[in-house]
């Protein structure tokens, strides 16, 4: 399933209450969140970043501009720390394809 996407912005902000995402995206984000369940862990506790990649800080295998979708721990009220320092999860991000949706790999700590 090919969105033609590449050219056009991953989510634009229509109002202060309102964002639009493109097909890809809301493809990506499904697929992401059904990999993510499957580690267990509670939704909750996690916030949720969608970026756009591009070539600076990141492609897939065939050089064509990806989304990231990280999966970030909060941190417990008081605690203080960097990277993956929660004791509420272990955060996750996952790469797919910008045009598709489809997910390319998936980084995270063990």
């Amino acid at each position: 399933m090919n969105f033609n996407a590449s050219a056009a912005p991953i989510f634009e902000v229509e109002s202060p209450d309102q964002l639009l995402l493109n097909t890809p995206v809301v493809v990506a984000l499904g697929n992401a969140y059904k990999l993510f369940e499957k580690t267990g862990q509670d939704l909750n506790n996690f916030n949720v970043h969608i970026a756009e990649r591009k070539k600076e800080n990141g492609e897939d295998e065939n050089g064509v501009n990806t989304i990231g979708i990280a999966f970030t721990a909060k941190l417990p009220p008081g605690q203080k720390g960097l990277g993956n320092a929660s004791k509420l999860g272990r955060s996750i991000t996952y790469i797919a394809s910008k045009t598709t949706g489809e997910i390319l790999r998936e980084q995270g700590s063990r």
